[in-house]
């Protein structure tokens, strides 16, 4: 990761490319079909939240055949053009249309345009009807064979994903929206600024992992002088804060003990709000409860509905989180591994109350003390809503950690804080045990902070790292009772 400089917060919505490739010796109506996905496209852009950017590639040219769309390119030059004007245009992403098929000098000033490429074929004939006659684009075939040449030298690229089908057809659709889930993620993540409090909580050694990621950029506050913002916080705001929070939620602590929490809160939201961050990594305790007789739970807690505020320190955990929560477009939960249940099959997933209100089952949540330090609040207390879920968290240079799987209720109850039972287990989307997960976590040496978001993202997620570069763990087969250390 980058050290802290002067940073652009994240641009808004996607922005997509389109480019229609047309050689005009097919003898399908080419320039219909360009003109229809387009027309698509921008209903789709309406709908799931990107802007749809065109090139006038065919401007001015003399000799160029008749009745080509302005976005469309037909040879080395027109391409040369589009290339030129789409460069502009910070795409997160520009589709390729073979609306018929083309030799790789007419894609290469495209590929070279260093976005991410998606390849997208057309069907040949509209459904139900026959095919016969002269073959109409031949536009399958040419993104196949554009595909067979990603990485040689004249094009510049090795990354990019096949689309097929009509703009309108479930096939299209359904790989289109895997694919804005992930660039959600990208986006987040190329343009974050986040502040680590007080660094990493002390002894917690494994939360110090370097990652190669040139886009996140990461500051530093000492935590004296976190301190100081938490007692300057100004009295009468605090305590309204915290009559607001006590209004809407149950609580078992006293009106004393939740002005001290907001203090926290407010604090933390300041600092965001004042540094355009996007997350947070906070060295939550040992101090924090000393200095402020509050621990930070159900501020961090509530400050996620917005800014992923990682516990311990954790600026992995909070890139993992903000990833997490642009993926699904709700709040991420970072929480630990806790307990197994074999015979139910079940993972309990917890954490001390860190969870912001919208993770609660049933809506149902409550404010309290700390399990582990009497009197001291002030943490939500509250099991995880039921339903599918994604978790990740970044891992190494090189790798990531995809799994899915569904919260419910356990058979044997839960503990205080924030938890979960996680059923129906998958690593990377292949289903594991309840044993083999916990087996897998441990041999692999994880960080013990897993960043969840509510769905099924495992698709988007593995899109992602492959276009981070990142190959997500693959679990490991059998048990491992010991491995050397590292070298």
């Amino acid at each position: 990761m980058n050290p802290a400089a002067a940073h652009e917060p994240p641009l808004g919505k996607l922005r997509l490319g389109f480019v229609s490739v047309i050689r005009p010796a097919f003898k399908g109506d080419a320039a219909a079909a360009a003109h229809a996905s387009r027309e698509q496209l921008e209903r789709l852009g309406q709908l799931h939240g990107f802007d749809l950017a065109v090139a006038n590639a065919q401007r001015g040219e003399h000799g160029v055949p008749a009745g080509l769309p302005h976005f469309s390119v037909h040879d080395s030059a027109s391409a040369e053009r589009a290339a030129a004007e789409l460069r502009a245009a910070q795409l997160d992403l520009l589709l390729v249309q073979h609306t018929t098929f083309a030799t790789g000098e007419v894609l290469a000033p495209l590929l070279r345009l260093g976005v991410r490429v998606g390849l997208w074929a057309l069907p040949e004939v509209a459904a139900g009807e026959a095919y016969r006659g002269p073959l109409p684009f031949n536009s399958l075939c040419g993104v196949n064979m554009t595909l067979s040449y990603l990485g040689a030298p004249e094009v510049a690229t090795g990354e990019a994903k096949w689309f097929y089908g009509h703009a309108d057809s479930e096939w299209f659709q359904a790989r289109l929206r895997v694919t804005l889930a992930a660039l959600r993620g990208l986006r987040a993540l190329e343009h974050a600024r986040v502040l680590q409090i007080g660094g990493t909580a002390p002894g917690f050694y494994g939360l110090n992992e370097e990652l190669a990621l040139s886009g996140p950029l990461v500051d530093t506050l000492p935590l004296a002088d976190f301190l100081r913002r938490v007692a300057a916080v100004d009295a009468r705001r605090a305590e309204a804060h915290a009559q607001a929070q006590a209004a809407g939620e149950p609580s078992e602590v006293s009106a004393e003990q939740m002005v001290r929490a907001a203090r926290i809160e407010l604090a933390l939201g300041d600092l965001a709000s004042e540094g355009a961050y996007q997350a947070l990594a906070v060295r939550c305790w040992p101090e924090l409860p000393d200095s402020c007789g509050s621990v930070a739970c159900s501020a961090m807690g509530n400050l996620s509905r917005s800014v992923p505020a990682a516990c311990e320190g954790d600026v992995v955990g909070a890139l993992s989180m903000l990833v997490m929560q642009a993926v699904s477009e709700r709040p991420a939960v970072l929480m630990d591994l806790s307990a197994v249940d074999e015979q139910a099959q079940a993972l309990m997933f917890w954490h001390c109350g860190n969870a912001p209100r919208e993770w609660a089952a049933g809506g149902s949540s409550r404010l309290t003390t700390h399990f582990n330090l009497d009197g001291v609040g002030v943490v939500r207390d509250m099991e995880l809503v039921p339903g599918p879920a994604s978790g990740f968290r970044f891992v190494g240079e090189r790798s990531a950690l995809v799994l899915g799987g569904t919260f419910g209720p356990g058979q044997r109850g839960t503990f205080d804080g924030v938890s979960g039972w996680l059923h129906d287990a998958s690593w990377n989307g292949q289903p594991l045990s309840a044993g083999d997960l916990v087996a897998n976590v441990l041999d692999r040496r994880l960080a013990h902070h897993f960043a969840f978001g509510h769905g099924e993202h495992t698709l988007a997620l593995q899109e992602l790292c492959a276009w981070l570069g990142r190959a997500p763990l693959e679990p490991l087969v059998g048990t491992h009772a010991l491995r050397p250390l590292r070298q």
